[in-house]
């Protein structure tokens, strides 16, 4: 029998020391009057390889929680915002994100963009070796000798990241929670799947076993609530816009001064893209425009300005449709124009009515669900039927006839807003932190 070996150094010791070592990194950043900077491309493990010596701190209370998710924004590293306004980094102590995406695995998987924040990203051809990648990667970079870093797990969508936090909460027992940003009740949801049977009945399954689910709408959460009895902590995520930024601005420029051909002037704004809804903008208009005082100002820029600018000029409208590419005057538009008409059903044009309810113009708009939940039918603002041009022009001309419709919708959309959006950044950020964190308690 030959020598016997050097025995290996012990996984468990090495695990708790990079796990006190990086528990010293971070307090000690936390309670520096000025953090250094920190590269953009750190792993965690370099990060508990950073300091010699170091103390654990008993009394440390922290919040640390693991975000997954197939948000592919979150890998901007200017900001890990979940909503375009909350940055993780300001609200929790400690947070670690996992991105799933399809594709080829990136160079550098592990990201550190603030000191308080990593961000995992785990790539795969297909959906099932993306989950076990991304096991693999929970395992690897959060698993220590005690245990599993995170105190707290969420789903960023109630598929394949929900199927993932289900796993990591039962793996490790840790309390999850589940976040549903679409209306996944809508069967029609599925069909963008090369599976849509299986994705349902996936839904379902991740859907069935969390018991602290959070929605991006009152309307969802109803509909939750209703479908899943059994779950007792189902409500609605806090919402954020500074609209009293926008309320008390005062505007650049009169619309009407620009333009002063038009006693009427219906506003759309929006990326002119091809896919752009813009030409139903213009298409409903041209019944309005009859008369030579109505004019539609068209905001925005993109491939498809040529057409849409093609397409009035074949409706005969040429003079009273105006093209402006620049989308920066957008607000002293909103504050100075009669209608704001919103075909597109996107993030811009979403964002786009809250700034119209702030502004307080009077608003006709196709119908999404964060709308249908701010927004009351013929109160605070007229919705109407998609891809129907008559439906459009209709409500447009009852806003044209009649002023005190036009005062209601502006007066009403206002008031709804300010009351269900948060206006202080930092009773959002609590109110956010309180709601994710109440599925601590939830057994």
């Amino acid at each position: 029998m030959k020598g016997s070996s050097p025995s290996p150094v012990s996984h468990t010791d090495a695990s708790e020391r990079q796990k006190q070592t990086l528990d010293y990194v971070l307090a000690a950043e936390a309670n520096a009057k000025k953090r250094a900077a920190v590269g953009p491309k750190v792993s965690i493990a370099e990060a508990r390889q950073g300091a010699t010596h170091y103390e654990v701190s008993s009394d440390r209370e922290t919040t640390r929680l693991l975000f997954i998710s197939q948000d592919t924004s979150l890998l901007n590293q200017a900001t890990q915002s979940l909503d375009g306004y909350l940055n993780l980094s300001d609200v929790f102590d400690e947070v670690h994100i996992v991105v799933l995406q399809i594709g080829l695995p990136p160079r550098n998987p592990v990201l550190r963009p603030a000191p308080n924040v990593w961000l995992y990203i785990v790539s795969a051809p297909g959906n099932i070796a993306l989950l076990q990648a991304g096991k693999a990667m929970i395992k690897e970079q959060l698993e220590f000798a005690d245990g599993f870093r995170a105190d707290l797990i969420v789903g960023r969508d109630p598929l394949l990241s929900g199927y993932l936090a289900l796993w990591a909460s039962h793996h490790y027992d840790r309390p999850a929670q589940l976040h549903i940003l679409e209306d996944y009740t809508e069967a029609s949801r599925f069909k963008k799947y090369s599976y849509p049977r299986l994705m349902r009945l996936l839904y379902r399954h991740v859907v069935k076993h969390f018991y602290s689910i959070r929605t991006n709408t009152d309307t969802l959460t109803e509909k939750l609530q209703q479908v899943y009895k059994a779950h007792k902590n189902i409500a609605t995520l806090p919402r954020f816009h500074n609209f009293a930024a926008i309320e008390t601005a005062a505007p650049h420029f009169d619309i009407k001064e620009k333009y002063t051909q038009f006693s009427f002037i219906i506003l759309y704004a929006g990326h002119l893209h091809h896919g752009s809804k813009a030409f139903q903008a213009i298409d409903a208009a041209r019944n309005l425009m009859r008369s030579p005082k109505v004019g539609l100002v068209v905001m925005g820029d993109g491939e498809g300005r040529a057409e849409l600018q093609n397409r009035a000029m074949v409706l005969g409208i040429p003079t009273q449709v105006v093209f402006e590419k620049s989308l920066d005057e957008v607000q002293s538009y909103l504050k100075s124009a009669d209608l704001l008409l919103v075909t597109d059903r996107d993030d811009f044009s979403d964002e786009l009515t809250i700034k119209g309810a702030a502004a307080g113009i009077p608003m006709v708009m196709a119908e999404t669900p964060q709308r249908r939940d701010l927004f009351v039918e013929g109160e605070s603002a007229l919705f109407f039927q998609s891809n129907d041009i008559i439906d459009i022009s209709n409500k447009m001309k009852q806003v044209l006839n009649d002023l005190s419709l036009r005062e209601v919708l502006a007066r009403n959309a206002h008031d709804t807003v300010a009351q269900k959006l948060h206006e202080d950044p930092l009773a959002y950020r609590l109110a956010y932190r309180d709601s994710v964190e109440q599925a601590l308690f939830v057994e």
